[in-house]
C-alpha cells in the first residue's frame, strides 16, 4: 500500500524548502511529491487508509520520505510543502527510519548514531556518518531499544538541542543500558536545534557550516563512530 503511493508520486524538482533541497541537491530518491489532485485522480487504485487522503486533501501538496529497506517501501513520512503539518504513515513500535542505507560494510558491533527526525538522519548520512538512524520523536521506546539490541552494542545518542531531547537522552540513555548497549551522548553545538537547522544553515552559505560540521564529525569520531 505504502509502494503505490510512493509510485504514482513525483521527483522533486524545485527548491522551495528544505526537503525539496536535500533531495535535489543530494540526489535523494526516497523524497517524492504529491498533490491532492493526483491522489483524487487515482484514489481507487490506491490502497491507502481515508486519514492518510484526507491528509494530502487538506494540504494539497505534500512531501513523501519514504523508508526504503532492500528496495522496498516500508513505511513513509507525510510532511505538508506549506506548513509544519506532518504524519507518520507505516512506521511500527519498533521501527527506524534510515536502517536501509547504513554503511555497506556495517557489522554488528559497529556505532550507530541516533537523531530525532528523518531530515537529520539524512543531513548525517550525507557530512557526518551513513552508520545513523531516526526514532521520529524525542526517545527511545522499549521496542526500539530491544531492535537495537540486536544490530549493536554500541549507541551515540545526537537528540534534539532543546528540553526534549535532553530530557530523552537520559531516558533513553538508561533503556539502551539495560539491554547491555554502551551509549555515549554526543556534545551539543550550540549554534543548532539538530542537523535540519545544520541543512538551513548550509543552503545560506552560513560562513560556519563547515567548523560545526567538523565539531560533530569529530566528536563521532572521538567516540568510535564510522564517518562518511
Amino acid at each position: 500500500m505504502y509502494q503505490k503511493l510512493f509510485d504514482i508520486s513525483r521527483k522533486i524538482t524545485t527548491q522551495r524548502n528544505k526537503y525539496e533541497y536535500i533531495s535535489s541537491h543530494f540526489g535523494l530518491l526516497n523524497y517524492r511529491t504529491i498533490t491532492d489532485s493526483e491522489v483524487r485522480m487515482r484514489s481507487s487504485e490506491l490502497d491507502i487508509p481515508q486519514w492518510v487522503k484526507s491528509f494530502i486533501y487538506t494540504h494539497h501538496e505534500v512531501i513523501l520520505i519514504a523508508n526504503i529497506i532492500r528496495g522496498k517501501v516500508k513505511g513513509m513520512l507525510l510532511r505538508s510543502i506549506t506548513d509544519k503539518a506532518f504524519m507518520d504513515y507505516g512506521f511500527k513500535k519498533g521501527s527506524f527510519y534510515g536502517l536501509g542505507s547504513l554503511d555497506p560494510g556495517f557489522k554488528f558491533g559497529d556505532p550507530i548514531m541516533i537523531v530525532e527526525g528523518a531530515i537529520d538522519c539524512d543531513v548525517s548520512k550525507q557530512f557526518i556518518t551513513r552508520n545513523c538512524l531516526a526514532v521520529l520523536t524525542s526517545s527511545i521506546s522499549e521496542a526500539r531499544a530491544k531492535v537495537l539490541s540486536c544490530l549493536t552494542d554500541r549507541v551515540l545518542l545526537f537528540l534534539d538541542n532543546d528540553e526534549a531531547g535532553r530530557q530523552g537522552e537520559i531516558t533513553s540513555k538508561r533503556r539502551l543500558e539495560s539491554y547491555g548497549i554502551n551509549v555515549q551522548i554526543v556534545p551539543k553545538v550550540e549554534k543548532i536545534k539538530d542537523l535540519g537547522d545544520l541543512l538551513d544553515k548550509y543552503r545560506r552559505g552560513d560562513l560556519f557550516v563547515d567548523t560545526i560540521i567538523n565539531d560533530i564529525r569529530s566528536s563521532v569520531l572521538l567516540r568510535g563512530g564510522k564517518l562518511v
